[in-house]
């Protein structure tokens, strides 16, 4: 038995220090990444008289699905498709690998980290939130609107401040560029754009009081958590991403049981076996619970701490070679499958994005180590 990792090497941070555990380990790994489908890697799926056998052959591995014990589903790339296509061409296209895709992986009989359809899912705040609040965290008032007379009753009811923020990717892409969508917090000078909540779902949240970041990664039944001291730097105050984060100090936390204890329960709940919960500390020292990215970014904390988060994403690999997951095997709450958002083309949306929601244009290249 083999574990798969399905990410693009070139843009992902995290596959390598997991790899050389993994191979310290003696385990036999392999790659693959969608977006060299279908220009420069095959897949085979064809009927034998007990099962469907699925093979697929890129790099040089050929891969064979029923032979994989664990499946870590980490930042795969976009279809590689024909330039010549027509758009409504390639929207076809990307259609058809999509099924045969899913097709497969709901086939494959695994340990994954953590199913797609799953992760969807568990991406939805406001899902998030309704957990949270359920397992006895403390969550921040917040409304969703796109009546901008709502979000100004509501900004309005909360003097001490308000920050706003997306509530699904948190960057619009396009071919040279990214631009990442920042939590921000609202201004007086805001007020004047308030209108353009009007053309969107806009999620407003009270703003907390906060003595410090926690970053909590939960990798199977392991719990992680690291205080960031965002609040030594200005620009660090509101999102940490915004500073150089590897500048911030950080340090190992122990949690009280109870906050560990809904963090683990909350990652269960979704579906997952991991998630990078953010929590802040509060001045009187209670934690409030912000969200979870269930396939967050976790490496630089263990290049800070020294916590071994890649020692036990490789001890949580290695259990599918030993154990026998049935098909969907991931607990949590009934799984449905949830259609991925399409969003508007990011033309149409950057000029309200810069103006409103903290919208802020990078080269594409950053690096691949850093929170999202």
């Amino acid at each position: 038995m083999s574990i798969l990792i399905v990410t693009d090497p070139a843009n992902d941070g995290h596959l390598y220090p997991v790899l050389t555990e993994l191979g310290r380990r003696g385990n036999q790994t392999q790659l693959f990444n969608p977006g060299a489908y279908p220009l420069s890697a095959v897949i085979n799926v064809e009927s034998t008289p007990s099962a469907s056998r699925a093979v697929i052959h890129w790099e040089e591995q050929e891969i064979e699905l029923a032979q994989v014990g664990s499946i870590w589903y980490r930042r795969p790339g976009n279809f590689d498709l024909p330039n010549e296509l027509t758009p409504k061409e390639a929207e076809w296209l990307k259609g058809e690998a999509a099924a045969l895709i899913n097709g497969i992986y709901a086939n494959t009989d695994a340990l994954w980290v953590s199913e797609p359809h799953v992760l969807r899912r568990a991406d939805l705040k406001l899902l998030q939130l309704r957990l949270a609040r359920e397992l006895g965290f403390q969550i921040p008032e917040y409304v969703v609107t796109n009546d901008p007379e709502k979000a100004k009753v509501f900004i309005h009811a909360h003097p001490d401040g308000v920050i706003t923020k997306g509530l699904w990717m948190p960057m619009i892409l396009t071919e040279e560029e990214a631009g990442m969508i920042y939590t921000h917090l609202v201004t007086a000078e805001d007020l004047d754009q308030l209108d353009a909540v009007r053309y969107g779902p806009t999620y407003f949240q009270a703003l907390v009081p906060k003595s410090r970041d926690i970053r909590v990664t939960v990798i199977g039944d392991e719990l992680f958590a690291a205080g960031i001291d965002s609040m030594l730097v200005e620009e660090a105050r509101i999102d940490f991403r915004i500073a150089e984060i590897m500048n911030l100090p950080h340090e190992p936390v122990t949690l009280p049981e109870k906050v560990a204890d809904a963090c683990l329960a909350i990652v269960k709940r979704l579906g997952l076996r991991f998630g990078a919960i953010d929590l802040l500390e509060t001045p009187e020292g209670d934690y409030v619970f912000l969200e979870n990215n269930p396939n967050g970014q976790w490496y630089w904390i263990e290049m800070m701490t020294g916590l071994p988060m890649a020692r036990a994403m490789a001890e949580l690999l290695e259990q599918g070679l030993h154990h026998a997951f049935g098909l969907g095997q991931q607990g949590g709450e009934q799984m449905g499958v949830v259609d991925d958002g399409i969003p508007p083309a990011a033309g149409e949306i950057a000029g309200v994005a810069e103006g409103f929601l903290g919208f802020d244009r990078q080269a594409i290249g950053s690096d691949h180590l850093l929170p999202l």
